[in-house]
């Protein structure tokens, strides 16, 4: 038994070291617009091999800008029998839409995500995205705090949460405490996706 946990493990870690390593570069963001959270999965050594080589692969169709198929890849893996794998499985879901301006459309995933494993702080940072994109500050702000309260919890870096949270504040500030969706300077900008540098975990 302890020879198999220990197998599982490294298979487990050979995974992550394959992605890059998580979370990496988890600084405030620089631009108006919200930055989502890259496509992390989760941590759990109880998932069999074909569900992560099923996230692995549609992560891996995202990454390469692939979007319907990607999004045709998470949704042919069906509901997840772990609440945290599938807290993952809707985030990444959303991710995609969020990568391709359509907030609209990753708004209710993250909301399954977040109702899935309300401690998955990346899922609640990618929520206040979307409700930013869309214009509901409020929301967004609730979830950036969220955000950084899951992470505290966690141990966890919450500087994109708070980077977010200070940038719409700012922004806010200087609309009056108007709100609206957050405004890219040009549709090609790198801001607007995930952190390279943040891996699927």
């Amino acid at each position: 038994m302890i020879r198999y946990k220990r197998s599982a493990l490294l298979f487990a870690a050979g995974i992550l070291v394959a992605a890059g390593s998580a979370w990496a570069d988890d600084k405030p963001m620089a631009s108006a617009s919200p930055m989502p959270t890259a496509r992390p999965m989760a941590k759990s050594g109880k998932q069999d091999s074909p569900t992560v080589a099923a996230m692995k692969a549609a992560n891996a169709l995202a990454d390469s800008g692939k979007t319907d198929e990607a999004i045709a890849a998470y949704e042919k893996m069906g509901v997840l029998k772990s609440k945290k794998m599938e807290a993952w499985r809707l985030n990444n879901e959303a991710l995609v839409y969020l990568q391709v301006n359509k907030p609209d459309k990753a708004l209710p995933l993250l909301q399954k995500s977040t109702e899935s494993d309300a401690t998955n702080y990346i899922a609640w940072n990618n929520l206040g995205s979307a409700y930013e994109a869309t214009g509901d500050t409020d929301k967004a702000k609730d979830a950036y705090q969220k955000s950084i309260d899951a992470a505290k919890d966690a141990n966890a870096s919450s500087a994109k949460a708070e980077g977010n949270l200070a940038a719409l504040n700012a922004r806010l500030g200087a609309t009056g405490g108007k709100g609206g969706a957050a405004k890219d300077d040009s549709a090609d900008s790198d801001d607007s996706k995930p952190d390279a540098g943040a891996a699927k975990k």
